[in-house]
């Protein structure tokens, strides 16, 4: 009685807050070329312009076609793909918002620096909350670095289009602040206590 009563809390306390915890980790066989899309919304996670690729696609280079060994989730990973014409940019949508910070694994074998930005909208629109850069980090697609996006308020959307030019992305992931789940975890106690003293 009681865990249900503390989960009917949670319940009813997340949706006063922007963050709502997901992590997409592209760990599923994907078609060479398929697009990422809608994969991940009931997540609240939507996807424009991104691709899954999965180990044993072809592109292996290494034993058994472990192109990817070195991800936190290697089957699959993303990347953005653009053509220039009709498709000039992607982007990551998350419907609840992220509050203060996206975490993620990057592979960049490119030499060049990248940036992933953060705003307020949906599809790139509205402000520019934060950016960060991700720097050339191997020489395939084996070696993979953890980073976070730290930004100030909430982010409805990531701008990925500087990645499409070969920077992979695995594990892309949302917590809410430790003071979002400390309101949350209170407003547990209140009701529990509520519930308690009838």
């Amino acid at each position: 009685m009681k865990l249900a009563t503390l989960a009917l809390a949670l319940g009813l306390a997340s949706p006063a807050f922007a963050t709502t915890a997901f992590t997409v980790d592209f760990e599923k066989t994907w078609d060479y070329g398929q697009t990422v899309d809608t994969t991940y919304s009931a997540l609240g996670v939507s996807f424009s312009n991104v691709i899954g690729l999965s180990n044993g696609d072809g592109l292996g280079a290494l034993p058994g076609g472990d192109y990817y060994a070195g991800a936190p989730s290697p089957l699959g990973v993303a990347y953005a793909q653009l053509d220039g014409v009709t498709n000039t940019a992607a982007y990551m949508n998350v419907a609840g918002g992220v509050e203060g910070q996206l975490n993620f694994f990057f592979s960049n074998p490119t030499g060049a620096a990248v940036e992933i930005k953060a705003y307020s909208g949906l599809n790139g629109t509205g402000s520019l909350l934060g950016s960060v850069t991700l720097g050339a980090n191997g020489s395939d697609y084996t070696s993979w670095s953890a980073t976070s996006l730290s930004f100030s308020g909430t982010a409805l959307s990531f701008d990925l289009t500087a990645t499409a030019g070969g920077v992979a992305l695995d594990n892309i992931s949302a917590v809410p602040e430790p003071s979002s789940l400390a309101l949350m975890l209170g407003g547990a106690t209140v009701l529990l206590a509520r519930r308690r003293r009838r």
